[in-house]
């Protein structure tokens, strides 16, 4: 029996997830400023919840981005923690991907438009396509600023989902799927495929994704006060 374990702080959300080929369980709670203090007890929270102990675990995922940086680092670091400790192997999951596979679940929909709320004036976003019950990346992830965004989907009639959409320059567009976040069960559901197709194996070959490191550190030049504090 395999058990699988998810950690995700990509967003604003603090997320867990378990299971095995037969039961999932997950763990989720809004701590925008506490995934560092929450991420690590939720995961002993929720394999005591399941009956499951450490070294029952097989391998293990996590949120690898795009999303807030602090928060890819910081289950990142629990992730390879938790990898070193037991020696499992890990995969990291698109934010993106779980943003639509949401959709995906609920829907009969063939494309959906995924796209997070990035800060610093800029949007994250990725088109997916539906493969079988899961999706499939359509092209690349973007970063970029909302008017680049609305460029791109210039003449796109699918589905859009995502934080990204409750910005003020979304007011336009659909609102429908705005609530979506990327939470740990969908990243369950996106890492058995994985798993099966033994595409898990060492951090090396699965880093996070921040889309934008160059642009962050353009930014901060921009901003000489920042620097000086």
């Amino acid at each position: 029996m395999s058990f699988l374990l998810v950690l995700d702080a990509s967003s604003s959300l603090c997320s867990v997830a378990l299971g095995d080929e037969t039961q999932r369980w997950h763990l989720t709670e809004d701590q925008p400023r506490r995934h560092a203090q929450r991420l690590l007890p939720m995961v002993d929270e929720l394999l005591t919840s399941a009956g499951v102990a450490r070294h029952d675990l097989s391998a293990i995922a996590y949120g690898r981005g795009p999303g807030s940086f602090t928060g890819i680092r910081i289950a990142a670091s629990v992730m390879q923690g938790i990898a070193m400790a037991l020696e499992l192997p890990v995969a990291g999951i698109s934010s993106l991907q779980a943003v639509a596979q949401y959709v995906f679940n609920h829907t009969s929909e063939q494309q959906v438009m995924a796209v997070m709320d990035a800060h610093m004036g800029e949007v994250f976003w990725g088109l997916y396509e539906r493969d079988g019950d899961l999706c499939r990346l359509s092209g690349q992830e973007h970063v970029g600023t909302p008017e680049l965004f609305l460029q791109q989907i210039s003449g796109y009639g699918g589905i859009l989902a995502g934080d990204g959409l409750t910005l003020p320059f979304a007011a336009d567009l659909a609102q429908t799927w705005n609530a979506v976040q990327p939470t740990a069960d969908i990243m369950l559901q996106l890492a058995w495929p994985l798993w099966q197709a033994g595409q898990f194996g060492d951090m090396d070959n699965h880093q996070p994704v921040y889309l934008r490191d160059s642009v962050a550190w353009k930014k901060l030049d921009e901003q000489p006060s920042l620097l000086k504090r």
